[in-house]
């Protein structure tokens, strides 16, 4: 929830939420004045998201190929780390929007072990030291503007890279 009141501060306007899941943070984009787009690969997901997060569109397709329109911006919240081939939504991203916010596990804090994620409908394929994460962003287009992190998903947005996991904004 921290990671999606950091975003709602930073964008305005139209607002791809790029695997929004059951729809909690494109709710609180919504809430803040956004309007938001949520999509997510899981019918149940966006099912779900309709039913007790209204107010904002969702609908159901891959973020790697799923071109719904111009943005003005894209938050990805986990999800790179679940793509065999990462680039190819950072790239869609690019195409689409004008602002960046995504985040990933951190593997300086959060070493990724594949067992840990193998019965996973969605499993992870890797976790991106910081310098990584700006290296897929920046050879897709993006100019990073500002890292922060959380030590845990319930812990709050700060500045650095310190974290369990990493959240660059770029533009």
């Amino acid at each position: 929830m921290n990671r999606y009141k950091f975003a709602a501060s930073l964008l305005t306007g139209d607002v791809l939420d790029a695997a929004c899941g059951v729809g909690y943070g494109s709710r609180i984009l919504h809430d803040s004045g956004c309007r938001v787009t949520g999509i997510d690969i899981d019918e149940k997901a966006i099912a779900s998201a309709k039913k007790y997060y209204p107010g904002p569109q969702y609908v159901c397709c891959d973020v790697r190929d799923c071109f719904l329109g111009k943005f003005n911006g894209v938050v990805s919240f986990e999800t790179l780390e679940h793509l065999e081939k990462p680039e190819l939504a950072v790239r869609y991203f690019r195409g689409c929007a004008q602002n960046l916010v995504a985040s990933v596990p951190n593997e300086a804090r959060y070493p990724f072990v594949a067992k840990n994620f193998e019965w996973d409908d969605y499993p992870h394929f890797r976790h991106y030291h910081p310098h990584e994460f700006e290296r897929l962003l920046t050879s897709c287009g993006w100019n990073v503007l500002s890292k922060h992190c959380q030590k845990g998903k319930h812990a709050p947005v700060t500045d650095g890279t310190d974290g369990m996991f990493i959240i660059f904004v770029c533009t």
